[in-house]
């Protein structure tokens, strides 16, 4: 019977259709997404390459407005002259003054910040969960399945892969922060802080080792791991199952061929915007680490037109005033730079200082753009000539020129030095890895902790930041991971994306940043300051190391140039290592200026090609005109953006960096999209080894479907335009609308139904529909005195109330029986509790924070805990210490409400976990609740679905069963009589 039951299962399993064989389908009859075609068919011969167009408009139209109208309102909006108010200080008061600012790097600056202090958590959490879950799928049964068919072999050489694993994942960054981001958390204040002993900082030797040990951290698993998640579920998904290479075919094994419709499309057209984003951002601001590469080279501040301005030749660029003059006066009034330097003297003549640091300055920002449009046009001739000739060619050159830097710094340097450094972080970290990993700066972020310490920004500024730029890259990097990776397994993927260049970067780490570490550690021991001349100097001194001094009667010393790294731009401090090493450090500056430019060519032809394939629904080789429009969007974003700066001399990169904040502000909703990729990945692995059944292991519609179809796509792979209007279910939609507000009706249904199956029916016991009565009053109860509270959170209440405890008598003490004391007085604490404003009335320009701060500076009195009984205050019930008006809702009521709702969901968690276990449906209790938290409508018509649909299963499964009882009769020898 056994036998039977397992043949039966593999012939019903043999002859079963393909899990993606649905989707597989719309791809060959070209349904699969919104499509513009024209010209040649797509296929390897040049024409098609260079003469035909095959795009999504719906997903390039979206990407391309939402880029370009955030760029034009950061342009439009500019430096805001009467943005901020400062305090200047007036005839012995300080006054509200107007004062420009760039208001769009304040405000999304403000959101990262946001995004730091109320979603640490869910970054740190997050982060550590995808790197468990790698690890789990490394060592599982999953790990030798191929990312293609079981025959594809690899399609680039394993060196060739890994250098454009690692030229797209971080090439530039490292040097960027190679040497910059030790030196920092040297310096500064970092989460190792709360060792400090008030003024007393760590030892030297401790803080340098904190100092790696982040450094490490921040470029090590947590941050390749976003990128392994993505990569690996595509290029699965794309080279064995042929779905499309695009972001939306990550969500497939959940949501099947919805993908395919408005929600893929808003997916795909965000990650093009957030990888276009962020390559913009990194080009734009990679090139004020080239031009100080440049400058470094020439030994001039400048190269395009005059190395230098000043008096001596003023005759030289004396026609250029009147446009620097113009220059001078469009900036804001209250600059920094303006208030300090005027254009003019007093008689009316030029300030030649001024007026040559700012043609200095337009020419530095004219530098910049050339040097934008340069890698722009060798960055579109890379990726026009395609993968594997361009990306392929230049990041091999790119890893080679990385290598014999890092190699010659070994050997050039202190050698024995940075090999002990490499070795003692490598121990440093894997004994530091849980700690870190799971630190949250929960004290430090609170604002509520001792001055002593960690600064409250660290985490923001920082570990933070670092997740939602490497979390913003994830679908730009993740997809060009997949492209490159045809034919290669599970585990080899895993290693090259992960265990490979992580022990890279922590080779380039110890090597540069070690040599950083070392230089400012001498700097601070030979008294080499910011005072001094350009904070460096030639020092010898004596080296233990060395032969004893009295050997041989001449001691022997060590001479290099020393430079204070810490009071060097971050830019300058990679070539100020490298130039301590006399004249091979001028061939390693050119090698190191030479690699830059190279890395940032790979990086936007990398994300030109990506930007591409997203927009043509998933062409693997897409047309080249394609990759052009896209390579010169991310040059004209940066060029538009470092134009802007050249108006604003104190802040030339501040568009750069509202541009990056915001992009980092995308990494928050990618939190959730990688999450659910970890689901989606598992359960398509479990799909492909048969051990779930497509289809039979899922409920009827998703928990997105609402009834409303946006638009559709029609057949054809040749048609022009395959746009089909949208479709509304009403039936479903009103469903929808109406279970918005009274979710108990099809709760009650559901539960009843499930109570009539599971209830047992012996005496003593409740019946099955008083059990389903009572279940769904009690989530009646959650469900709507949640709504009550959150709406009677909103209504008005005393901002200036106070509760009584007692009464005080003199000598200090107090009693509640002691009111009929004469003397006695009321012990009263004001009931505020939440945000206020901390000024009361309006602050205006004008306005005198001195006044102000009369009201509320004195701490003793501005949270008021004691007023006379009698006084002016008890009676009115106004504070000594005021502050202005309460911002959002109390809170007090709603905190309860959404604790009632989160039992509501709980309830509807349960219930949907019931359902997939009777039905055994795939799923776990982690999406039933946060399908129940966010979703309950749908989840709701899920329910209702499965069990009106009970009779039907059961019934199939009944002829299932007897059909199997049959073969096995069938296939039984007979048995024997009993007279035999």
């Amino acid at each position: 019977s056994s036998l039977g039951v397992v043949l039966v299962q593999h012939r019903d399993s043999a002859m079963a259709e393909d899990w993606c064989a649905a989707a597989t389908r719309r791809v060959e009859k070209g349904s699969d997404g919104v499509w513009i075609r024209f010209g040649p068919k797509v296929d390897d011969s040049l024409k098609s390459r260079f003469f035909s167009i095959r795009f999504n408009p719906i997903t390039s139209g979206a990407a391309t407005v939402m880029l370009f109208g955030f760029v034009i309102v950061l342009l439009a909006i500019g430096v805001d002259r009467k943005g901020c108010l400062i305090t200047s200080s007036e005839e012995g008061s300080d006054i509200f003054r107007e004062s420009a600012c760039y208001t769009p790097k304040i405000e999304f600056s403000f959101w990262m910040k946001w995004v730091a202090d109320c979603f640490t958590w869910l970054y740190i959490g997050s982060q550590d969960c995808w790197v468990v879950f790698l690890a789990v799928l490394y060592f599982s049964r999953f790990g030798d399945m191929k990312l293609g068919k079981d025959d594809d072999v690899p399609e680039f050489s394993d060196f060739a892969w890994f250098s454009m694993v690692f030229s797209c994942g971080v090439g530039v960054g490292l040097f960027f922060y190679g040497v910059a981001e030790p030196i920092w958390h040297y310096v500064d204040v970092n989460r190792y802080g709360h060792q400090w002993n008030g003024t007393k900082r760590l030892p030297d030797n401790e803080r340098a080792q904190a100092a790696m040990n982040l450094t490490w951290f921040h470029w090590g698993l947590h941050g390749w791991v976003v990128y392994a998640v993505v990569g690996v579920l595509l290029a699965f998904l794309h080279f064995r199952k042929g779905l499309p290479m695009t972001i939306k075919t990550c969500f497939y094994p959940l949501i099947g061929e919805r993908i395919y419709g408005f929600w893929g499309d808003f997916v795909d057209s965000i990650s093009i915007v957030a990888t276009t984003m962020g390559v913009c951002t990194s080009l734009g601001l990679g090139v004020f680490q080239i031009n100080a590469g440049i400058r470094k080279l020439t030994g001039y501040p400048n190269w395009i037109k005059l190395s230098y301005y000043n008096e001596a030749n003023f005759g030289e660029w004396s026609d250029r005033v009147d446009s620097l003059e113009q220059y001078y006066l469009d900036y804001p009034v209250d600059s920094a730079f303006r208030s300090a330097n005027p254009f003019r003297t007093e008689d009316g003549s030029i300030h030649i200082g001024t007026a040559s640091r700012i043609a200095s300055f337009v020419d530095t920002n004219d530098e910049q753009i050339l040097i934008i449009w340069l890698i722009t046009l060798v960055a579109t001739v890379s990726v026009a000539s395609g993968l594997q000739v361009g990306i392929q060619s230049l990041s091999m050159i790119c890893l080679y020129l990385g290598m014999f830097l890092m190699m010659v710094i070994l050997l050039m340097d202190d050698t024995w030095y940075i090999m002990n450094l490499y070795t003692q972080s490598l121990g440093y970290y894997l004994w530091d890895f849980l700690r870190i990993s799971f630190y949250s700066a929960a004290f430090a972020q609170s604002d509520h902790a001792a001055s002593e310490g960690e600064a409250s920004w660290y985490m923001s500024g920082w570990t933070i930041f670092y997740w939602g730029w490497w979390i913003a890259f994830a679908p730009f990097v993740g997809i060009f991971f997949a492209r490159i990776s045809r034919g290669r397994t599970i585990r080899q993927f895993l290693n090259g994306t992960m265990t490979l260049p992580i022990a890279y970067n922590f080779a380039w780490m110890a090597t540069f940043g070690g040599a950083g570490l070392k230089m400012e550690m001498a700097a601070d021991k030979f008294g080499v300051t910011c005072d001094t001349e350009f904070s460096r100097a030639n020092v010898c001194r004596v080296v233990e190391r060395m032969r004893p001094s009295g050997y041989g009667g001449n001691p022997e010393v060590f001479c290099s140039t020393l430079t204070k790294l810490s009071c060097r731009g971050t830019t300058d401090m990679v070539f100020d290592v490298l130039s301590q090493y006399a004249d091979v450090g001028a061939l390693l500056a050119v090698v190191c200026l030479i690699s830059l430019i190279l890395y940032f060519i790979t990086s936007s032809d990398s994300g030109s090609l990506v930007d591409d394939i997203v927009s043509a629904n998933g062409i693997e080789e897409p047309p080249v005109v394609q990759r052009v429009y896209w390579a010169f969007t991310e040059g004209a974003a940066a060029t538009a953006l470092l134009y802007q700066g050249r108006l604003n001399y104190d802040a030339p990169d501040a568009g750069l960096r509202a541009l990056q904040s915001a992009s980092i502000c995308v990494g928050l909703p990618y939190t959730f999209l990688i999450c659910f990729m970890c689901v989606s990945l598992w359960r398509a692995l479990q799909y492909e080894r048969g051990e779930l059944k497509w289809g039979e292991s899922q409920f009827k519609h998703s928990v997105l479907d609402v009834g409303v179809t946006a638009y559709g796509a029609g057949e054809g792979t040749t048609r022009f335009f395959n746009l089909k209007g949208g479709s509304l279910d009403f039936s479903r939609f009103s469903k929808f609308m109406f279970y918005i507000v009274a979710p108990i009706l099809p709760f009650y249904n559901v539960t009843a139904q499930l109570t009539k199956r599971t209830a047992g029916k012996s005496e003593g016991m409740l019946s099955p529909m008083t059990w389903a009565l009572l279940k769904t009053l009690f989530a009646a109860a959650m469900f709507y005195v949640w709504f009550i509270l959150v709406l009677v959170d909103y209504v008005d209440v005393d901002a200036d109330a106070f509760t009584t405890f007692g009464a005080v008598i003199p000598g200090g003490q107090w009693t509640g029986t002691a009111w009929s004391a004469p003397d006695a007085s009321q012990h009263k604490v004001s009931q505020r509790y939440g945000m206020y404003r901390r000024y009361p009335g309006e602050v205006v320009d004008g306005t005198s924070k001195t006044a102000l701060d009369a009201q509320v500076t004195n701490e003793a009195n501005f949270f008021p805990q004691y007023l006379q009984a009698g006084s002016a205050y008890s009676d009115s019930g106004a504070a000594i210490g005021q502050v202005g008006d309460r911002l959002g809702a109390p809170l007090h009521y709603a905190v309860i409400g959404w604790y009632l709702y989160m039992t509501f969901a709980c309830l509807l968690m349960s219930l949907r976990n019931q359902v997939r276990t009777t039905y055994g449906l795939a799923g776990n209790i982690v999406e039933d609740f946060f399908a129940a938290l966010f979703v309950y409508p749908t989840v709701l018509m899920q329910l209702e679905e499965m069990v009106a649909s009970a009779p039907d299963l059961e019934s199939k499964q009944n002829k299932i069963d007897a059909q199997v009882a049959e073969k096995s009769m069938a296939t039984s020898p007979p048995m024997e009589s009993q007279d035999a």
